[in-house]
């Protein structure tokens, strides 16, 4: 699971850390303590033409956008309508109505420097934990996209649609299985690639590698304990990323 991220890094960083060639939407960067429903970055490879499957043709280009955190499927009757998807299980993500169809050409990734987690201990207390990418580093979650129409506003209104986005999740790996039983899938340079392009085909053995991949990338992330404002949403300083 992770209910909460970090972003230490500004908008023109993550252009030049991921390569982005347009920058689509308003992002208030950095931003140490990001809670569902609000606007997150997610990057995107995506082509000006489709055939008439939906599939890409010609050149891709990489896309930085502004979403809402938490998918709203199409076929939602809006944004509000039940708990915000913030988390989708890769287990499933082919099978569940709300992400079987945004696996196959709507994948995206979503640049984090970290995330919180709150460790639980024996008599019930809480320990928030945030788990990072070094102090420089940057964690790329796999996450998938979705555009929503609101059937309230005009086709042309320039606000009638909304993208969204989830954070895909996996069984923990074992150097954070302490912390936490589940943690985002984390892509490495390697599998970045292959998650972003429309043009791959999603099957079990590309999941199951990613998955894999996943906790090798894990394995050098970095945790320690931070102070318990991290849970009051409206409190978001780089103090809460320090050491307690």
């Amino acid at each position: 699971m992770c209910g909460r991220f970090v972003v230490a890094k500004t908008v023109s960083d993550l252009v030049t850390i991921f390569e982005a060639d347009e920058v689509v939407g308003e992002l208030h960067l950095p931003s140490f303590n990001i809670a569902p429903t609000q606007l997150v970055p997610m990057i995107v490879d995506r082509s000006f033409e489709k055939d008439e499957n939906g599939a890409p043709i010609g050149e891709l280009s990489r896309e930085l956008h502004s979403a809402r955190w938490g998918l709203v499927p199409r076929w939602s009757k809006g944004p509000n309508e039940g708990a915000p998807l913030f988390n989708a299980r890769i287990e499933t993500i082919t099978e569940k109505p709300s992400f079987k169809d945004a696996v196959i050409r709507r994948r995206t990734v979503i640049p984090a420097s970290g995330y919180y987690e709150w460790q639980i201990a024996a008599d019930g207390s809480k320990t928030p934990i945030y788990i990072n990418a070094g102090t420089d580093g940057m964690f790329a979650f796999a996450g998938l996209y979705e555009w929503w129409a609101d059937p309230s506003k005009a086709a042309n209104a320039k606000d009638r649609w909304l993208l969204s986005v989830t954070i895909v999740t996996k069984d923990s790996a074992p150097t954070l299985a302490h912390i936490h039983d589940r943690n985002p899938v984390l892509l490495s340079p390697d599998t970045f690639e292959e998650w972003l392009d429309p043009n791959v085909e999603v099957s079990a053995d590309l999941l199951e590698a990613i998955s894999q991949d996943s906790d090798r990338v894990a394995a050098e992330a970095e945790f320690y304990e931070v102070s318990a404002e991290v849970g009051k949403v409206s409190v978001n300083s780089a103090d809460l990323i320090r050491a307690v």
